[in-house]
């Protein structure tokens, strides 16, 4: 593939074709279902984890006794709910982490939906990428320490609300 700027034309290079497998998450409150997949998206092998620590260790055990070759990336779908432990434990073991989107539902469409299925999608979103322009995850830092104020903030402020009601009521 070829970009065009201005004058000149640079070879952009696809994620699939710098890595050696791709492994897809899907993730869940108790268990993520990964799957390893060369680049080409032909799966290698798939398996369920827990998702604490202890199965954040089998994963990359897993993974690294499975995968093909060194140069691995992992595409992990909920990096800032379900996910986060494991892409943090990803990154820290060297693994470049790529937030994968949820599937959306046309992609879905005639395939059904499973956790295997999500897992294999993840490996595809993967796959198409622009390898100098990787969605990183955004679970720490600033941001998601924003993210999650706000989210109590709101919880907060519905609280609040919903305990006013009754003595409204009461008063009227």
């Amino acid at each position: 593939m070829t970009v065009a700027y201005g004058k000149d034309i640079r070879p952009v290079a696809m994620l699939a074709e710098i890595v050696d497998a791709v492994i897809g998450v899907d993730t869940h409150r108790d268990f993520n279902q990964v799957e390893i997949a060369y680049p080409s998206g032909a799966m290698i092998a798939t398996r369920s984890f827990s998702n604490d620590s202890v199965g954040y260790a089998e994963t990359l055990a897993w993974v690294f006794e499975h995968a093909p070759g060194p140069r691995l990336v992992m595409s992990i779908e909920g990096t800032r709910s379900y996910g986060a432990g494991l892409a943090r434990v990803a990154a820290t073991a060297g693994l470049p982490v790529i937030e994968a989107e949820q599937p959306r539902r046309t992609h879905r469409r005639g395939r059904g939906k499973s956790d295997s299925i999500d897992a294999h999608l993840a490996v595809l979103y993967a796959v198409g990428l622009d390898a100098a322009k990787l969605p990183t995850p955004r679970t720490d830092g600033d941001r998601e320490a924003l993210r999650i104020l706000l989210c109590a903030r709101g919880g907060v402020d519905h609280h609040q609300h919903r305990t006013d009601q009754p003595a409204a009521r009461v008063a009227a």
